[in-house]
């Protein structure tokens, strides 16, 4: 049962934002089969638009003026989720989405008393180098501050993140991986399990007020293992091609001129510093005191496992867990 009491015969309202994104529409599904009502915000439409306690209000997020009115409608809302992301880790985006939409998503959560914010961040904020990831550590501790009882969720590594070169791997071609691919480590989890987890922290006092990282079941795996996994799946001989890290160094180097007169190959060069990240950074708990990634350390949740995705994605193909703009290869 939730802690959210709903009023009389009303259902307990959610507001959600980012209802139409990859971790938002599980979230969305979730709190409408635990019975909430969700009111979502944005500027997309979601799937769901047709269910019975599901309402969505098309509204700028990132415009204050727009917010502020919508704050004097008069609506109450008992929670609210933000599942809200940059497209694309570019500067402008990063700090527009991740900082000033949530910041007027936490500034409408206090005007409309909402109890709760529950906020979906990421790991990899833990140690800081990209834009997107100050921008996002910027909320965490405005968040903090604000006084609202808050969870903030910093998941490991989707499982559509480690799926972007299932369709090479079909056609014949080799499984790319950094270094020796044995350098960097994830506890990946689905999107239903995580969805699950979210959605946990309206109902859960031990999830509240704290920053929370989470991964999914079993070991941690390394690229390799990755590869290695989807040769066995595919029934084919294990195939890598092996590239150097530093190659994401040398073509922001090249192109770091060029960035200071062009916003686009600006964005461009924030993109290769986070392929570099993550070609070279563990989506696992970091450990200050050992000054390490700990495998051990990164909390579980959940029952879904990554070859059970990968499985069905050889199966049904990659619907609905496109990559996007994320997309590496």
């Amino acid at each position: 049962m939730t802690d959210i009491e709903s009023n009389g015969s009303q259902l307990p309202t959610v507001l959600l934002a980012g209802a139409t994104g990859y971790i938002g529409k599980h979230v969305c599904e979730t709190l409408l089969n635990r019975g909430f009502h969700v009111l979502s915000l944005g500027r997309g439409k979601s799937k769901t638009e047709d269910h019975r306690n599901f309402e969505h209000i098309s509204i700028d997020i990132c415009s204050d003026k727009e917010m502020t009115e919508f704050a004097r409608s008069g609506r109450q809302i008992d929670a609210l989720i933000s599942c809200l992301g940059s497209r694309t880790g570019g500067r402008r985006d990063a700090w527009a989405v991740e900082f000033g939409a949530n910041k007027n998503l936490l500034n409408l959560s206090l005007l409309m008393s909402s109890k709760k914010f529950v906020l979906l961040s990421a790991i990899c904020v833990q140690r800081p180098r990209l834009e997107f990831q100050f921008a996002k550590i910027a909320f965490e501790d405005h968040l903090i501050a604000s006084g609202i009882t808050y969870s903030i969720v910093r998941p490991t590594a989707y499982f559509k993140s480690l799926a972007g070169q299932i369709e090479n791997l079909k056609a014949g071609k080799a499984f790319v991986v950094f270094g020796k691919g044995v350098g960097t480590a994830c506890k990946p989890i689905s999107a239903k399990d995580l969805s699950d987890y979210i959605c946990g922290c309206l109902e859960d006092p031990k999830r509240q007020n704290k920053v929370l990282p989470i991964g999914g079941p079993g070991p941690s795996i390394t690229p390799i293992e990755q590869g290695e996994m989807l040769f066995r799946l595919l029934d084919k001989k294990p195939n890598f091609c092996y590239l150097p890290s530093i190659m994401f160094r040398i073509i922001s180097a090249l192109i770091a001129p060029l960035s200071l007169i062009s916003e686009k190959i600006s964005n461009l060069r924030e993109f290769i510093h986070i392929g570099h990240y993550y070609a070279t950074e563990s989506m696992l708990f970091w450990d200050e005191t050992k000054e390490r990634y700990s495998s051990k350390e990164t909390p579980e949740y959940g029952c879904d496992t990554l070859e059970n995705f990968y499985c069905e994605v050889l199966k049904s193909g990659m619907e609905g867990q496109e990559l996007g703009d994320h997309k590496l290869f």
